[in-house]
């Protein structure tokens, strides 16, 4: 997206630094993606259609669909079903909320002036370095290398030649992959695995930009009322990767709900897996916002000197009028402009204390908690019986 900046008394034209993306001239080319218009449900379309419809036709064609046992169905397979109908679309789709709310968080440093003039022309730059950087040909031919190796790499020990799947089915000629075998093989999952590192090279790339920002002289204020210097806003980065906190973890999801219905395995089975699916969310996601810890501290640690010593002589200026032995408080203390202004400063004082060194709120975490742990409640809902679920609702209800 493209907008008009008030740069330096200047109006300028100027690109977001994060709506670029892998792949974007390409499907410009075809016309998937406009400049006034993103088409995100009928990129999301069109993934499905291109990953997963024909899984289910050649399957189909194969007799593979509903094979004489579940690991060869591939109609009853809830992983395949978890990635390439379900998170491969939220994939396209986060596109239509994250790229815009990170510029947003990028543009606003300059906006509100908390970039000094001297460290502008730095800023500018590394605006323009990031899109350059998530634009660039060369990441889009490394993310499909990488997708393509490590597709190939995995496909081996994921479906061994001593198991019959629906994408390596053993017959007694041949141990070669099924037709859905080999377009999940040649299509389906690179096309997944590059929008996920596609997005992962878009976070590699956020956490650039705040280290960058953390090297830059910034105008911070230690008594702000976001207690953050000024920088709460940078928090708000949680909100904007919510679509793809709750895409990425479908696919485990899928692949515990597998074991779950074909293997004869109970959920609590794969705590330690769901645990760390939670904590890897939790780093992934918030890592980035530690890299203004540094600044943080610098401003808090001036903070509590100055305002420190400002609140020391004024407390003293204080005790010296009202509280001396030879002074007696009448009625007209209650009206006196030092106590309000001396409770006023000690307010703003526990600002500066209050101080925090990483920009992101307990609802925040939350919000990225649920967003973890929701593509887990399916599969926790299918273990529990229709009984015991209609009682928690009556329970909850009555």
């Amino acid at each position: 997206m493209t907008r008009c900046r008030l740069w330096r008394g200047t109006l300028q034209l100027t690109a977001d630094p994060f709506d670029a993306g892998p792949y974007n001239r390409f499907q410009s080319w075809l016309g998937l993606i406009k400049s006034d218009a993103p088409s995100v449900g009928r990129r999301a379309a069109l993934v499905v259609f291109i990953a997963w419809v024909p899984l289910v036709v050649l399957s189909a064609a194969q007799g593979l669909a509903l094979g004489p046992t579940p690991q060869e169905s591939m109609l009853l397979d809830v992983a395949a079903h978890a990635r390439y109908l379900i998170a491969l679309p939220l994939l396209v789709i986060a596109e239509a909320v994250c790229p815009a709310g990170l510029a947003s968080i990028a543009w606003h440093f300059g906006d509100a002036a908390l970039i000094s003039e001297k460290s502008r022309p730095q800023y500018r730059a590394l605006l323009e370095s990031t899109r350059r950087l998530l634009a660039s040909p060369r990441t889009d031919v490394t993310l499909l290398f990488l997708a393509v190796l490590v597709t190939l790499t995995l496909t081996p020990p994921l479906y061994p030649l001593s198991v019959s799947t629906w994408v390596r089915p053993v017959s007694v000629s041949t141990h070669e992959l099924s037709l859905a075998g080999w377009w999940r093989t040649i299509v389906s999952q690179p096309l997944y695995l590059l929008l996920v590192m596609g997005w992962l090279w878009r976070i590699a790339l956020w956490a650039r930009f705040l280290r960058g920002v953390s090297r830059l002289e910034l105008n911070l204020i230690p008594a702000h009322p976001d207690l953050a210097g000024g920088v709460a806003f940078v928090g708000t980065s949680i909100r904007a990767f919510l679509v793809l906190a709750i895409a990425l973890p479908i696919p485990v999801a899928g692949a515990v709900a597998q074991e779950i219905l074909h293997g004869g395995k109970s959920i609590f089975e794969f705590g330690y897996v769901i645990a760390g699916v939670v904590i890897g969310e939790l780093v992934l996601f918030t890592a980035p916002l530690f890299l203004l810890t540094v600044p943080l501290l610098r401003a808090r640690t001036r903070g509590l000197f100055q305002y420190g010593a400002l609140a020391g002589k004024v407390g003293q200026h204080f005790e010296g009028r009202w509280l001396r032995p030879d002074k007696t408080a009448g009625a007209d203390a209650l009206s006196a402009p030092d106590f309000s202004a001396t409770t006023d400063l000690y307010s703003i004082t526990t600002n500066v204390r209050q101080m925090k060194l990483v920009p992101v709120t307990n609802a925040q975490l939350a919000l990225l908690l649920v967003a973890a742990l929701l593509p887990f409640l399916p599969v926790l809902l299918m273990t529990l019986p229709l009984r015991q679920i209609l009682n928690y609702v009556a329970k909850l209800v009555l």
